[in-house]
């Protein structure tokens, strides 16, 4: 008959039968979409725990260095005269300083010409570094010699045609990128060329060697007269004048005389860094060294405070709901489970670091009944009074050297807490052993051997006896301890990108399933409307045909009478 829209012909609602059919028909793709929108919720919920994990790394990473709790105030009785720093390590008390020369660097100028752009000559220029011993030296010391600075070596500068103008010479002279500066100064009426030692002290003095291509290195004529030999006479290899001569650094640290090169001393006062400022025309000036109390404070209560954040994201991904509408959404899961744990594990255990605190508790941080951390302040208190430099020990990762000539220079990951015997069996290159295994000597270093458990730990041995040099104890801290755990957790390889990678890998086979069940509902979707419709179409036939009959059996009766 024609029909195609479904329900037009007996008025069969052909759309509500398909639609309901459908809606049974669609349980399974609605239960695929249900627990893809679970698996997306989990990964929000672990993004956050990622997140959460991420700044409370942040947090004890900072507080995983020992400077953060060996905290100290550094005084100067004349900041004018000099500041100071500390590295964290310095030993408490008072020092008087009395600063009666600053280092300098030395410059040497030469007579100038009348433009810059005038020649001066073409040759090759060498400048090297070393002390000037002038005639008064004294044994051992040879008097008028140059002794050369083994740490530095020479610069080899070579003028043509293309630089041998004052600017040009200048210009090559800065272009080398070395210890030596070079400018031009104009006085009025000629121009000066003033070539600069970059670094202060009597052992980077300078001597210019020249190569003159006139074929007389030292007369004033030519390239030679940027020439100077401090060993030799003015105007035969002497040429240059010296406007400021190079100096050491000399100060009196509690009636110790000090000779430094630089005027940044941080080797005179062990874990203090001097700046000398000025001269204080004989009178000394108090240099204090005290504990940074309040320091301390602020770094336990930071570490305090970053891990309550954390367990307060932590508890509201975990919680329980009774009505089971509020509950977190990774209550129950394993991977977290296993996160609090592993964080848990670290905080609870002890620390031997050789000190007399090995836990938490000992300097008043505990846990509390809720899952949190909170401070005693009063045993905080007695710990800084009583045992300030063990603190740091407690946090970060520190070392104890029991031999005054070894000290601790770094460690890698792979080095595990323990106290490891050192045996020196050479100096100058440095050998030995660490923890009885023959270790890897650099210069004046030994590190630890692969495989063992001192792998990775770096010490410095100064000088002394060969055999036996102590030992060294070596402490992973609680900030230090937690930073190694969450990199482990938050690394490619860790459990929460392979709790996350699976979730994902679900979340695509979740959404092909999708697709398959999508696909052959609109295939069954419409084979209903073509059943329902031919349906339709067949129940309205068989109406009008029966609509017809009646009709005729109507009419048949009526001619019967």
């Amino acid at each position: 008959m024609g029909i195609s829209s479904a329900g037009l012909g007996s008025g069969l609602d052909v759309n509500g039968i398909v639609t309901s059919l459908m809606g049974i028909e669609q349980k399974p793709l609605t239960a695929v979409t249900k627990q893809k929108t679970s698996y997306q919720s989990q990964i929000s919920a672990y993004g956050t725990l990622k997140s959460g994990l991420s700044t409370f790394q942040t947090a004890v990473s900072a507080l995983s260095s020992a400077s953060k709790f060996n905290a100290q105030n550094v005084t100067s009785g004349n900041a004018s005269v000099f500041t100071a720093t500390s590295n964290g390590s310095a030993i408490l008390g008072d020092y008087a300083v009395t600063v009666s020369q600053l280092a300098k660097s030395q410059k040497l100028s030469f007579a100038g010409t009348a433009n810059i752009a005038d020649t001066v000559g073409t040759g090759t220029l060498t400048i090297s570094f070393g002390t000037y011993n002038p005639l008064t030296a004294t044994a051992p010391i040879t008097p008028n010699s140059f002794t050369p600075n083994a740490a530095k070596t020479d610069i080899s500068i070579t003028i043509d045609s293309t630089n041998n103008t004052l600017a040009g010479v200048r210009d090559a002279i800065n272009a080398a990128n070395s210890s030596v500066s070079a400018t031009i100064v104009n006085d009025g009426t000629a121009n000066y060329l003033v070539i600069t030692s970059k670094d202060t002290g009597e052992v980077n003095s300078l001597k210019i060697s020249v190569a003159d291509t006139d074929g007389d290195d030292t007369n004033a004529a030519g390239l030679s007269q940027l020439a100077y030999d401090p060993t030799a006479s003015a105007g035969s290899g002497k040429n240059m004048t010296q406007m400021q001569a190079a100096k050491n650094a000399i100060l009196d640290i509690d009636g110790i005389v000090v000779v430094k090169a630089s005027n940044t001393i941080s080797d005179a006062i062990s874990g203090v860094t001097l700046n000398l400022l000025a001269t204080s025309a004989g009178v000394s000036a108090n240099l204090g060294v005290a504990s940074n109390k309040d320091k301390v404070k602020e770094s336990v209560t930071a570490f305090i405070d970053a891990y309550n954040k954390l367990d307060s994201s932590l508890r509201s991904l975990t919680k329980y709901d009774e009505s089971g509408k509020n509950s977190g959404v990774l209550l129950g899961d394993a991977t977290t489970r296993s996160v609090i744990s592993q964080l848990k594990a670290v905080m609870t255990k002890t620390v031997s670091s050789g000190g007399a605190l090995t836990s938490l508790s000992q300097i008043g941080v505990s846990f509390q009944r809720d899952g949190k951390l909170a401070l005693d302040a009063t045993k905080l208190d007695a710990a800084v009074a009583t045992n300030f430099g063990d603190i740091a020990s407690l946090f970060a990762t520190t070392a104890k050297v029991s031999d005054p000539q070894v000290s601790f220079v770094s460690s890698t990951k792979k080095t595990q807490s323990g106290i490891y015997a050192i045996n020196v069996t050479g100096l100058a290159p440095t050998a030995g052993t660490i923890n009885g295994v023959a270790a890897n000597g650099t210069g004046s270093n030994l590190l630890g051997a692969a495989g063992d458990a001192s792998e990775g730990l770096n010490i410095k041995v100064t000088s002394g006896a060969l055999g036996a040099r102590g030992t060294v104890n070596f402490s992973i801290g609680y900030a230090a301890q937690l930073d190694s755990v969450i990199t482990n957790l938050l690394g490619e390889t860790g459990i929460l990108a392979s709790r996350t990678d699976g979730i994902n890998t679900s979340i695509k086979r979740l959404d092909k399933q999708a697709e398959s069940i999508t696909a052959r509902l609109t295939s069954i979707e419409a084979r209903y409307r073509a059943q329902f419709t031919r349906l339709d179409t067949l129940m309205s036939s068989m109406s009008t045909t029966s609509s017809f009959l009646t009709q005729q059996i109507a009419s048949i009766n009526a001619n019967s009478k």
